[in-house]
């Protein structure tokens, strides 16, 4: 039996066009239309077509009508809390002054050696629902806090569990996102076993679980040759890859996404415009993390007008993770794009509904057009700028139910 509805009573609705790359359509007094779950029409409420007519109405209340917020980089699952070694930052300490100590991301990887698939599936939920409600309807998660096979393992494992659980979300394979502390000072071996033994067993024992893989291209970690053998190991088993490109140095990971196809970049605060026109060119997503920036105390933000300029379909994303950017909130994230990277507010929106979908490969979210999941989120403001322009207010969308 088609389910048909129609969302009505809306002050506007406002969504990208995938048919342009910064396009927007602005919509005041909307309907909706939808059946089986997708969009099948969308414009003023004056024009719903008549076949509409008699079907089911849903009250908006006024609200204004976005797509759900798509999150392209996420560590979602790890085991323990790093809150500590945040305040001993405050205190003066720097991120590379406690990573040589054996904290940072090494803390987080003993914690989470130590965890149980039940354990990570538990945590994972419990963000997954944090993340909802704020607004997000898919993310990336990324594995990469094993650093060595059987935890990676269990962390695939758990992502399989929240995949049966019904939670929408694409996972990357990121053994390669340190060096694991058996292979310190030699990276080069620690690259053979990722790409000859880590994930293949990992793609043979969870098979259909990762659509992607990643690296940590990054001086004292993997270098761009290291991590192009990696992705085309990855890409013989199936997998696409997304790259931790340039983020506290050069290394050329914006160019080395683009040589070997990969679907995004990702950080790029010292991207090169070469780096940046060679993603144009081959249709890489810059996909910037300014969370991550503001949380480090840094003062290099990714040049993300330059990248537009180039032509970049540039998405934005927390980079959740207990390290660098402990955050679910995508208003925080839409902010920082406006307020510090000198987005327009329809640009940073594109930028965390349309492009990310796109980096995904998903093209029926991060818009409400025809042929689109009707994930729909409602806003009750005035306007949707002041998302933005209401700084400290912890606005909070209503999903429309599917």
């Amino acid at each position: 039996m088609s389910d048909r509805r129609v969302l009505v009573n809306l002050r506007g609705l406002l969504t990208p066009d995938p048919a342009h790359a910064w396009a927007v359509d602005r919509i005041p007094d909307a309907a909706l239309a939808m059946e089986n779950g997708r969009v099948a029409w969308v414009g003023q409420a004056t024009d719903l077509p008549a076949q509409w007519a008699d079907a089911p109405k849903v009250d908006g209340g006024g609200t204004w009508a976005t797509p759900g917020f798509v999150d392209p980089h996420t560590h979602l699952l790890f085991g323990g809390d790093r809150s500590g070694e945040f305040n001993r930052r405050l205190h003066g300490a720097s991120y590379q002054q406690i990573a040589a100590e054996g904290g940072g991301i090494r803390e987080t990887v003993r914690a989470t050696r130590g965890a149980t698939v039940a354990e990570l599936v538990a945590a994972g939920e419990e963000r997954l629902k944090a993340f909802r409600k704020r607004g997000v309807v898919h993310l990336e998660c990324k594995t990469g806090y094993g650093l060595e096979l059987e935890a990676e393992s269990r962390l695939t494992a758990a992502y399989a569990e929240l995949k049966k659980r019904g939670w929408s979300f694409d996972v990357t394979l990121l053994p390669a996102h340190d060096l694991a502390p058996e292979f310190v000072g030699d990276a080069e071996a620690n690259a053979r076993a990722v790409a000859e033994e880590w994930l293949p067993e990992l793609v043979r024992r969870h098979p259909g679980i990762a659509r992607f893989c990643d690296v940590f291209v990054e001086t004292g970690v993997y270098t761009a040759d290291q991590g192009r053998r990696i992705f085309e190991a990855g890409k013989r088993l199936g997998l696409i890859p997304r790259v931790h490109a340039d983020e506290l140095s050069w290394t050329g990971g914006a160019e080395l996404a683009a040589e070997v196809g990969a679907a995004s970049a990702d950080h790029l605060m010292f991207c090169s415009e070469a780096g940046m026109k060679a993603m144009a060119a081959a249709d890489v997503t810059p996909v910037l993390l300014p969370g991550t920036t503001l949380f480090l105390g840094m003062r290099d933000w990714a040049p993300a007008r330059k990248m537009i300029e180039a032509g970049c379909r540039v998405a934005l994303a927390t980079d959740f993770n207990p390290g660098s950017c402990p955050c679910v909130d995508p208003l925080t994230i839409l902010r920082l794009g406006c307020l510090q990277l000198r987005m327009t507010f329809e640009e940073a929106f594109t930028a965390l509904t349309l492009h990310p979908a796109r980096s995904l490969r998903r093209g029926d979210l991060g818009h409400l057009l025809p042929g689109a999941k009707a994930d729909v989120l409602l806003w009750d403001v005035n306007e949707l700028l002041e998302l933005v322009y209401w700084v400290g207010e912890p606005y909070r969308p209503r999903l429309l139910p599917a």
